[in-house]
């Protein structure tokens, strides 16, 4: 029996728990009623025994997480930069929505998440979900304006849910990262004093406590200002691994202020010290003999034949006077590093730094606090390797997209980079918001689109032609995608109004399903957006390579992904001649995947390309 192509994309929390389920997890134990919960949809509302975390509109979060996602994402050429050779991807459109349509081709497959949300300051872009019509909403909400025309802009103290509407807003999208997540993966997530707390709490929640890696402070600023009680100088990013034990942060080059720690040297050169007698964390008991014949018992850091080895090589510092102690010798020319500090000073960048960097860029401030590339770069370089993916889902401006070129341009690295971000338009009483529409960017979307433009241009001018020839996979381009509603016709359920008598039901139940399969898709659709949304719904991710072949008299689209290893051929003319049927039906063909119209297909094609093929039908 042929399989009827999906038309929408669902989270499927049954298959998501047979992994690990770290938000299940309370005080140590599973917590079952949570567990009924999910399945159910709804949140437990009373759990006097134990604690939990909850606030107003919680049980409709997974409801909005389990609605299916009927949109799809549609290529535009025109707006992208090497379409052809690139793997960076830059989508335009509602970040929940597009997580949904993500989860299926990039299950896994993320090592970095870097995002800066709404800080829920009072004048932050926060909006409701919607779960029963999210794309509806959407499509009303980049308008800024609902259906009732009532505007949609801000999520002030006075709404009365202040904090429940941040922590609605910001779980589902959370909870849906996590699943793009590598095993080895991490998420770093700015934020500031506001919500700092709450995010702690949904992050433990979703995430485990237990996968807690560090709370980062950063200096954001280096003017102080004197206004107020206490001065605002500094934001926080909260660092989560999707397995902490699998995670293993990089090392940082030495900086000229580390590099002074090595004051010590020999004649092998400069060295820092190592402790070796440690009381309270070290593993190993033995004594060994000073050199003035002293005798030392541990507990040491390090087995006694590792030490011996180090004593026998030279490898040993030995203080003077009454407390003479080893330590052992790190050279400067052999170390690997520093690790990562969670204080991060103006050293990283800060918000002026920023916003004078993208001003130059534009010759006029188009944007607000836009985080400083510097700082982005740091989490990217301690949390991937020079091959991985990177996840912005509130791309703002496209700061993290610059800092992966930047990287790569650096160390000769393949990283690619996934930006998401609503076409929100931008705040025209604002001055940033003026000068961005001069310039013809009306969204941020645009504003982000057209940074990287600008910043691929700089990358390519002549005094770069040098390190682009040196990394030959220096890939410098974008591919837009744009977030729309569905190709197709129908939504798999028939909308039926129950109002309406039995006659009508009738009526109208037939008229739908003569459309749905007398017409598949929209009028409009042009052919390359419905295979892409077939591709996509099928697990495709969107760097999969599209050609056109030919097979008997029909022409299809032939598509492989190398990534996923995954490969379909795609037919979408209104009939099939019997001769390209038995050209399928031969062994090149055997066990692969076909799409068709339903209709394009005679009851006995389809018999026959059953039982040769994997066929699936529009």
């Amino acid at each position: 029996m042929s399989k009827k192509i999906n038309k929408k994309i669902t989270v499927n929390l049954m298959e998501l728990l047979k992994n690990d389920a770290p938000y299940l997890i309370e005080d140590g134990k599973a917590n079952l009623k949570k567990l009924q919960s999910l399945l159910e949809g709804k949140t437990t509302e009373k759990e006097d025994d134990r604690f939990y975390f909850n606030w107003a509109g919680k049980d409709k979060v997974f409801q909005a997480i389990q609605a299916p996602a009927y949109s799809t994402l549609v290529p535009q050429k025109d707006k992208s930069i090497d379409w052809d050779k690139t793997e960076n991807l830059m989508i335009v459109g509602e970040n929940l929505e597009t997580l949904k349509l993500l989860i299926k081709p990039y299950f896994g497959q993320i090592k970095v998440i870097y995002i800066d949300p709404p800080y829920n300051t009072g004048k932050d872009f926060i909006y409701k979900d919607d779960f029963s019509s999210p794309l509806k909403e959407y499509l009303e909400r980049t308008g800024q304006k609902d259906g009732n025309g009532n505007r949609l802009t801000t999520n002030t103290e006075a709404s009365g849910r202040y904090h429940s509407d941040w922590l609605n807003f910001m779980y589902p999208r959370l909870f849906l990262a996590r699943n793009l997540l590598k095993d080895n993966g991490v998420i770093f997530i700015s934020i500031d004093d506001h919500e700092v707390h709450h995010l702690r709490m949904i992050m433990d929640e979703i995430f485990g406590e237990d996968n807690f890696v560090i709370e980062f402070v950063w200096r954001k600023t280096d003017n102080q200002a004197n206004i107020g009680n206490v001065a605002r100088v500094k934001e926080y990013i909260l660092c989560y691994a999707k397995n902490q034990e699998k995670l293993v942060m990089n090392k940082m080059k030495l900086t000229e202020r580390a590099k002074k720690e090595y004051r010590y040297s020999d004649d092998k050169g400069r060295f820092r010290r190592a402790i070796l007698l440690d009381k309270t964390r070290g593993r190993y008991n033995y004594s060994i003999t000073t050199p003035s014949g002293r005798t030392l018992t541990g507990p040491w850091m390090i087995k006694k034949e590792e030490f011996l080895e180090l004593e026998k090589n030279g490898g040993i510092y030995w203080t003077k006077g009454g407390d003479e102690q080893p330590y052992g010798k790190i050279y400067l020319q052999q170390s690997e590093g520093q690790i990562s500090s969670d204080l991060l000073g103006i050293e990283f960048g800060t918000n002026q730094e920023a916003s004078l960097e993208l001003e130059k860029r534009f010759k006029k401030r188009i944007y607000d606090f836009p985080k400083p590339v510097s700082l982005v770069k740091h989490f990217i370089t301690i949390g991937s390797n020079r091959n991985e993916i990177i996840l912005d889902f509130f791309a703002g401006s496209g700061t993290t997209a610059q800092a992966v070129w930047e990287l790569n341009k650096e160390d000769r690295g393949n990283r690619k980079f996934i930006l998401v971000q609503l076409d929100e338009p931008v705040d025209e009483t604002k001055e940033t918001g003026k000068n961005a529409k001069k310039l013809g960017l009306n969204t941020i979307a645009d504003i982000c689109i057209e940074r990287l433009r600008r910043v691929s241009e700089k990358l390519k001018q002549s005094d770069e032609k040098r390190l682009i020839k040196e990394n030959e996979n220096l890939d410098l381009g974008f591919k837009v995608f744009n977030l729309s509603p569905s190709n197709f016709n129908l939504k798999e359920e028939l909308e039926l109004d129950r109002n309406k008598d039995l006659d009508e039901l009738k009526e109208s139940y037939l008229k739908q399903l003569g459309l749905y399969v007398d017409q598949p898709v929209i009028p409009t659709a042009k052919p390359i957006d419905i295979v892409y949304e077939i591709v996509l719904k099928n697990g495709f991710s969107l760097n999969s390579k599209i050609e056109e072949v030919k097979i008997g008299s029909n022409k299809f689209y032939y598509v492989s992904d190398k990534n996923n290893a995954l490969e379909m051929y795609i037919n979408l003319e209104t009939k099939i001649d019997n001769t390209s049927v038995e050209e399928i039906r031969t062994a090149k063909y055997k066990g692969k995947t076909f799409a068709f119209y339903d209709n394009s297909l005679t009851d006995s094609q389809k018999i026959n390309l059953n039982t040769f093929v994997k066929l699936q039908v529009i």
